[in-house]
């Protein structure tokens, strides 16, 4: 595991599928994020409270709570804890999500399962606008380095 830097951003992944919910964790690892999961939307609220994400992926449909009451008690978290954060809403689609409807419950995107990782990036650079200015003090978002630079790939 490599270390990561104090000014890392923050993701927390809320999903019940915990092969995706690392998967998607273990993604924003590589690109130097710090990460937590949860795989619960009382899990995840309760996570929230402790490892005050920056940027926040809740699956929209749990077993326990659906991605718009767990956005709708987390904003309330955030409030009372004086701070923001941004939620992206994962779905396999249907008509139980639309756009308009997750806009409604305070998310900032909504991505359909299977995720891009265009479209994952995209979101990670629109957390931390200024990573390609020149002058910040925040890390780039890019793979980090291989923790084993000099061993050969085998085939």
């Amino acid at each position: 595991m490599t270390d990561v830097s104090p000014t890392a951003l923050r993701v927390l992944v809320i999903d019940d599928d915990p092969e995706g919910a690392r998967t998607l964790s273990e993604l924003f690892r590589c690109y130097g994020c710090a990460t937590a999961v949860a795989y619960s939307g009382r899990v995840g609220l309760r996570l929230a409270k402790l490892f005050k994400p920056e940027l926040v992926f809740v699956d929209f449909d749990m077993p326990d709570m659906n991605g718009l009451e767990v956005v709708s008690e987390a904003k309330v978290i955030d409030a009372e804890a004086g701070r923001r954060a941004t939620y992206v809403c994962l779905t396999g689609g249907g008509p139980e999500i639309t756009q308009d409807k997750a806009d409604a419950a305070g998310f900032s995107r909504l991505l359909y399962k299977p995720l891009r990782v265009t479209d994952l990036l995209a979101v990670l650079l629109t957390a931390r606008p200024g990573n390609f200015a020149a002058g910040t003090d925040v890390p780039a978002i890019r793979p980090a380095r291989h923790p084993y630079p000099d061993r050969t790939p085998r085939h």
